[in-house]
């Protein structure tokens, strides 16, 4: 079967072999930048690569992104020639191009001491993030004329052959698939310089007035810059008051929940069982074990003041006597990156459950068969299973990027994205909001569903039709 011609008219071919492609001097980023900007639409559409990048780089993996790579390879990314015509070779790119490096991971393993939390529980919060690995050395091989092939003249090729008159058109396409290339190239390189190298390559491009007008717009950024700090600040301050004003109100409801403070013995049994259950993501979380442990759930708290001012927010899960574990509190904090303006996730902590014997529902006890001295015996072993209270025991990041390869970086990352989701549901919308989650009225059909599941559920309704039509 022809591959299908899925490049947009006059755009540059494939930079790359599948197996360059498919190797990490290439990146998903690096893939991405050449397929949005050389492949249609329909295209695009069709293996999920529209949007931004950064999107695209979250919900398609490096596998995928290859896979859709390879279906450009061998497509004629320019209009056909006529008839009988020989194909004009597009020049090789000048130059070389050093591309970015993979994402890295610069995350800070906490150290062992550190002061109480603010829910009275250790802290261990400490260290500096890791210098990100170097970027990797990488050029654009486009080869030169194999053994015995003949040589041709790029300078007089035409549209008619090697030897063939230029004509204008072909003079215009020609050169806008070379401006085209080193355009790209300029875009990869500029993405492997750090910020100030990117600044000073812009400046040095500009004529002396145009640059003295930048230097101008810099300096009001820079005001803009302290304000929007100003700001930020004011916020960060409003919000503690606030947070110091519904204190007493999360205080009430606990008492309520619980059956203190007057109220009847019994309080609101299972209320926060009832509200997991009733929020999308907390229901596929929590599993038929766990309903009986959270049962003794009795309250959730949130705070942002972490020990050494760090920024990132520690959640605080209080449960009553129970059968099933030693603790009162378990708590899970979250440190976010404080060069980050946005909410970067630097690390997650969670909590080290002291589980009464037989009675950890994070794992599952199985018979296995075991031979020793010509003999089978049977033994009970523990294996890990799901459960909600996996969510205290994050995934662990290595202490160097070295030791994972690409693949599993990527899925440590959609781990991490995923908890500190999770952990944001908690903060955002589950705490401040628990009695209308309790009753219903915070369920909203059209929330937590993402691109993802809906495309799944689009491609589970086209099985069902198809299904039907047999």
């Amino acid at each position: 079967e022809s591959p299908t011609d899925v490049h947009s008219p006059g755009k540059m071919a494939p930079p790359w072999t599948a197996e360059e492609a498919a190797s990490d001097a290439v990146s998903k980023k690096m893939l991405i930048e050449y397929m949005q900007t050389n492949c249609d639409q329909a295209f695009l559409t069709a293996e999920r690569l529209q949007g931004q990048p950064a999107s695209v780089q979250k919900r398609v993996t490096k596998a995928d992104m290859v896979d859709a790579y390879k279906k450009t390879l061998g497509s004629e990314p320019a209009p056909l020639p006529p008839p009988g015509a020989g194909a004009a070779l597009p020049k090789p790119p000048k130059g070389s191009s050093t591309p970015p490096a993979s994402s890295a991971f610069t995350f800070s393993a906490p150290n062992s001491g550190g002061s109480p939390s603010p829910f009275g529980a250790p802290n261990p919060f400490g260290g500096s993030p890791a210098q990100p690995a170097p970027a990797s050395s990488f050029q654009f091989n486009f080869g030169g004329k194999a053994d015995g092939e003949e040589a041709i003249s790029t300078e007089t090729m035409g549209k008619g052959g090697k030897g063939g008159d230029d004509d204008d058109d072909d003079d215009d396409d020609y050169d806008d698939d070379e401006d085209m290339s080193l355009a790209l190239q300029k875009r990869l390189q500029r993405l492997n310089m750090s910020a100030s190298q990117r600044r000073d390559a812009t400046m040095g491009e500009l004529t002396p007035v145009v640059r003295q007008r930048i230097e101008k717009l810099e300096k009001l950024q820079e005001s803009c810059d302290v304000l929007q700090t100003e700001f930020d600040q004011k916020m960060e301050a409003l919000r503690a008051e606030y947070d110091l004003k519904k204190a007493p109100l999360f205080k009430s409801r606990f008492q309520i929940v619980t059956g203190q403070g007057g109220e009847d013995a019994d309080g609101v049994p299972g209320f926060w069982l009832q509200v997991f259950q009733n929020n999308m993501i907390l229901a596929e979380e929590v599993q038929k074990a766990d309903e009986d442990v959270l049962k003794y759930l009795t309250d959730i708290k949130s705070s942002t003041k972490l020990s050494g001012d760090k920024k990132g927010f520690q959640l605080a899960f209080c449960f009553s006597p129970n059968p099933y574990f030693e603790d009162e509190i378990l708590t899970k904090t979250y440190l976010l990156d404080p060069e980050d303006e946005d909410e970067c996730l630097q690390k997650s902590i969670g909590h080290d459950i002291n589980w009464k014997e037989g009675k950890n529902v994070t794992v599952k006890v199985v018979q296995k068969k075991q031979k020793k001295k010509g003999k089978v015996r049977t033994v009970k072993v523990e294996e890990p299973t799901d459960s909600f209270f996996n969510f205290f025991d994050p995934p662990d990041v290595p202490e160097e990027e070295d030791e994972m390869e690409e693949e599993e970086m990527e899925q440590l990352q959609e781990q991490l994205e995923s908890d500190y989701e999770l952990g944001s549901l908690f903060k955002d919308k589950i705490i401040p909001k628990a009695v209308s989650w309790f009753t219903g009225m915070a369920i909203s059909p059209d929330e937590d569903y993402d691109d993802d599941d809906d495309d799944d559920d689009d491609e589970d309704d086209e099985d069902d039709d198809d299904d039907m039509l047999k």
